[in-house]
């Protein structure tokens, strides 16, 4: 074979690998990801989640193809839980590394409007990453839904963006913000119900009325500033919001301590929506000298803080009564849980102090907890 035959031999081959990556590159997002319509075969990175892939012209798939023109209501997303709901520790590390498949519907549903306000979360096939997105709330078909109706009619601004607030969607315009939509997957531990039951429902409350506060600003980029909502929400994970909703009573009675925990602003139960979360309250107590006292815990060990109560709803194999507490105003029921232990004799005339913390995980260390409150009372 002569040497101008084995250059155009490899010439040929050459071209070909050029054709076959070009290819691979035009296969489409969704196909990647998803495994022909299956599901997502590996977990993206937090690194992958915070750039995330391309948004692509004329596909309304993405948040990030909300970004350009709500540009300050997409950074609030980022910043918020929800945007992390797929990729966050606590989740990777509850859902077994997202093997749990019972999670995925709630962690990266399919639009809302498409499956269904009274219907169960559906788990979408394609960008996992980006968690519960502006789409899961605001996308039906190829167009975009809010909570209100624009009078001027936003005029379409893409081939699947627009036009929003029409007409022609009026269910779907009323049924944004309502509790029974973040029920969707807020309810599935009865969250909703508890707040239906509540004295803050019935002066006419939402959801959204404690967790997506009201702002005077812009909704897109060069718009006049209106009255929108926030779309960062607080919740659990936000000690000034812990602390709304919770606080201690505590008082003497002769040789007893008692300690009321109040749901004083949650408008459900404390703690809620989650079996893994939990609420303990402790009791240290001193002597006269300011020493700590060293006490036996029910399992015989000694120990320094007294566990006074745990406030949760138990997993299902643990067999126990939950032993939340309930928001006010609920019918028949307090929205206080008290808790009593004697005062050790070596405490007369030192201190008791107590301390309410708030656990993600029901399972970690105090140290890994937030401080909710802390009380420090003389036993003179």
């Amino acid at each position: 074979m002569s040497i101008w035959a084995r250059v155009g031999i490899i010439c040929v081959l050459i071209a070909g690998a050029v054709l076959f990556v070009s290819a691979l590159r035009a296969v489409p997002l969704d196909d990647v990801q998803s495994g022909i319509g299956g599901p997502a075969q590996t977990p993206p990175s937090a690194a992958d989640a915070i750039v995330g892939p391309e948004a692509r012209p004329g596909v309304l798939d993405s948040s990030r193809t909300c970004q350009a023109c709500h540009p300050e209501i997409y950074a609030e997303w980022m910043s918020d839980r929800h945007s992390q709901a797929w990729i966050g520790k606590l989740y990777t590390e509850l859902s077994n590394n997202h093997q749990d498949s019972t999670c995925w519907s709630c962690h990266a549903p399919r639009p809302i409007l498409e499956t269904g306000v009274n219907s169960p979360a559906e788990t979408r096939a394609n960008r996992r990453e980006e968690g519960i997105t502006c789409l899961t709330c605001h996308k039906q078909g190829r167009h975009v839904i809010g909570p209100r109706r624009d009078p001027q009619a936003t005029p379409a601004v893409g081939l699947d963006c627009g036009p929003a607030f029409q007409a022609r969607y009026p269910s779907a315009s009323n049924q944004t913000g309502t509790n029974e939509f973040c029920g969707v997957c807020h309810n599935l531990h009865g969250t909703c119900d508890e707040f239906n039951g509540s004295r803050y429902a019935r002066e006419g409350k939402t959801c959204l009325s404690c967790h997506m506060k009201e702002i005077l600003a812009p909704v897109a980029k060069g718009g006049e500033p209106r009255v929108r909502r926030v779309h960062r929400m607080p919740g659990g994970h936000v000690p000034a919001m812990l602390r709304k909703a919770m606080t201690l009573e505590p008082r003497l009675d002769g040789d007893r301590l008692h300690v009321r925990v109040v749901n004083q602003g949650a408008g459900h139960r404390i703690p809620t929506d989650a079996r893994h979360r939990a609420i303990r309250l402790f009791a240290e107590f001193f002597d006269s000298y300011g020493q700590p006292i060293i006490l036996r815990s029910s399992s015989g060990r000694p120990e320094r803080a007294v566990l006074m109560d745990l406030i949760r709803l138990f997993y299902r194999q643990e067999h126990k009564e939950p032993t939340q507490i309930d928001p006010a105003g609920t019918l028949g029921t307090n929205n206080w849980r008290e808790s009593t232990t004697p005062i050790p004799e070596a405490a007369r005339g030192g201190k008791v102090r107590l301390r309410l913390y708030y656990f993600l995980r029901h399972d970690w260390p105090p140290h890994k907890a937030t401080l909710v409150e802390e009380r420090v009372l003389d036993l003179g």
